[in-house]
Parts: structure tokens; sequence; C-alpha cells
């Protein structure tokens, strides 16, 4: 029955998202940095009443990159508004 026995080495620990280890230290500076300057959303051009009342993203925000004009940075990584705020990304440069 020792085979049933499982040690901490077999155990399926969850991975971060894409198979990336998740660093806290990352993690934190992308929280807390700008989005890049490439970073478009059509809210960007809907929503001009005015105010200074920052509307939220919408489940449904679709952004782009003013350099690639597509879903995806130059570095053909997703673009979104967290996935554009990582420093660490090639093409990031901050507002």
């Amino acid at each position: 029955m020792a085979a049933d026995t499982q040690t901490p080495d077999d155990l399926d620990l969850p991975v971060a998202a894409a198979g990336r280890e998740s660093d806290p230290a990352t993690t934190t500076a992308s929280a807390t940095s700008s989005p890049c300057r490439h970073l478009r959303h059509k809210g960007m051009y809907v929503y001009t009443d005015g105010q200074s009342e920052i509307h939220g993203d919408y489940d449904n925000t679709i952004y782009w990159c003013l350099k690639t004009l597509r879903g995806f940075g130059p570095d053909d990584e997703m673009v979104s508004d967290e996935d554009c705020r990582d420093c660490n990304r090639s093409c990031y440069q901050p507002i």
C-alpha cells in the first residue's frame, strides 16, 4: 500500500497563470505601476462627459495596443489593463 502514499513532490499544486511562478514583488509592482502609454480602450473615447468621475472598466472592455493596433503588443503578449502595467514587458512605457 506504499504506492497510495503521496509525498509533497507528488501533490498537484496550483501554478500561476500561463505556467509562470508568481513573484510577489512583480505582482505588487505591476499592480501599482501606471498603464503603458500605448494602451487604449473604447471608453477613453466614449466617456467624454467632462465629469471628473472615473468610469470603471466593464467585463467586456476590449483593449488594444496603439503600436500594433491589435489585441497583442509588440512583444506578442496579450493586451489588457493588468498585463500592460507590467514594467518587465519589453514594450512597456509608463505614462
